[in-house]
């Protein structure tokens, strides 16, 4: 199969600022003069000491998320086993950790200091706002500096000013079928899907939603079939009458009972369950272009925080190799640090080494290729 493979970005930040303060910080340099970080000096050390110091003094932090699944539970317990402070991760979708936290705001309460979430979250709803900072000055541990840990030898931005790492990234099929109703080789485009036989038989997670529809969606019409043949393939796969719903797991449920064949968009982490289970269902080998993606791997840091030193803490924890190990392990996606295992991840899903990087502007096209899927999938959605 081949693949051309996309991955999306994360930015943590740390703060130097006391709580409710707004951070004053140089912009990242975009071409880092060393490659690896020096080893760490008795100052640094001694310095390094008094941030866990004070950090164990304020006894938490607060991070407010996406749907990470069971990465969530594996991150809070494993930063308080290693520094016995609390982590508290409090999730939901992008529209609704923002309007929670506009509404904090609004009544002066700084009580969050830092998000893990999509990337279009970041891009639509909080860059907008400017309520985050840039992270490279701040970093600390020599291991989180040493480039040669990255992916292509440098850290994992994911914006023009450095405010969003990328903590994780997994190759995104978009396709999935039921191996008893679609024989193999009998789809390899999503072209394929515009044959009669089809009709009725397959189903779209809902792409006029954010998530991962709008990943697919964008993805084909911006890049695989590009702004003029991609809009008009989604319109005659919406007269294939294909069944549209927003729950994921419902969605995966349908391919593997045989209700429909063909799932558009599914949720991996469901998937991979189901095909544990062996259920028969499977990506299909396609020669289309495949992204990649990281869902709601992407940390960044606000600009006013209630517990600095724990977010100092915190953003090289995750940053480092042993918090990324205990991220990929608990969601599936490949670690963007190069001295993580992939052995955990499922083989279709892990990225190759040289992925380009899919950048704002197509971030920022997504909010647009939204719209366009409402107006054309309008009929069918319910």
């Amino acid at each position: 199969m081949k693949k051309l493979v996309f991955s999306f970005g994360i930015t943590l930040v740390l703060l130097a600022t006391a709580c409710g303060q707004a951070a004053q910080t140089p912009a990242p340099t975009a071409q880092p003069q060393k490659t690896t970080a020096p080893e760490p000096t008795v100052s640094a050390t001694a310095a390094w000491d008094k941030v866990v110091s004070e950090a164990k003094k304020e006894g938490t932090i607060v991070v407010y998320a996406g749907p990470l699944g069971a990465a969530r539970q594996a991150l809070i317990d494993a930063f308080r086993q290693k520094y016995g402070i609390s982590l508290d991760i409090v999730m939901g979708t992008g529209a609704e950790i923002t309007a929670k936290l506009d509404n904090e705001r609004t009544a002066g309460l700084y009580n969050v200091d830092a998000q893990i979430n999509g990337m279009t979250t970041y891009f639509n709803m909080i860059k907008p706002k400017k309520m985050t900072v840039p992270i490279e000055p701040f970093l600390a541990l020599p291991e989180v500096k040493d480039l040669s840990k990255w992916r292509q030898g440098k850290l994992p931005v994911g914006d023009k000013e450095g405010h969003l790492y990328v903590l994780g990234i997994t190759s995104v099929p978009h396709m999935l079928v039921n191996t008893e109703m679609v024989k193999k080789g009998e789809i390899t485009t999503h072209t394929d899907l515009l044959d009669p036989k089809w009709r009725g038989k397959i189903a779209i997670n809902d792409p006029s939603v954010s998530g991962a529809s709008t990943e697919w969606f964008t993805f084909v019409t911006r890049v695989l079939m590009g702004t003029e043949k991609g809009p008009a393939f989604m319109k005659d796969l919406a007269k294939q009458e294909p069944a549209i719903t927003r729950d994921q797991r419902m969605l995966t449920e349908w391919i593997a009972r045989g209700k429909y064949a063909v799932a558009l968009a599914p949720d991996k982490a469901t998937t991979a369950e189901f095909i544990k289970s062996g259920a028969p269902i499977a990506y299909p080998d396609l020669k289309d272009a495949t992204p990649t993606g990281s869902g709601p791997s992407n940390l960044f840091v606000l600009d006013r925080v209630a517990h600095p030193n724990a977010t100092k803490l915190f953003v090289n924890w995750i940053l480092s190799k042993e918090g990324e190990e205990v991220y990929s392990k608990a969601s599936g996606y490949a670690a963007t640090r190069t001295d993580v295992s992939t052995e955990w991840v499922d083989p279709a899903l892990v990225p190759g080494p040289n992925d380009a990087i899919l950048g704002e502007e197509y971030q920022l096209s997504k909010g647009e290729a939204t719209k366009l899927a409402a107006e054309i999938f309008k009929d069918i959605i319910k």
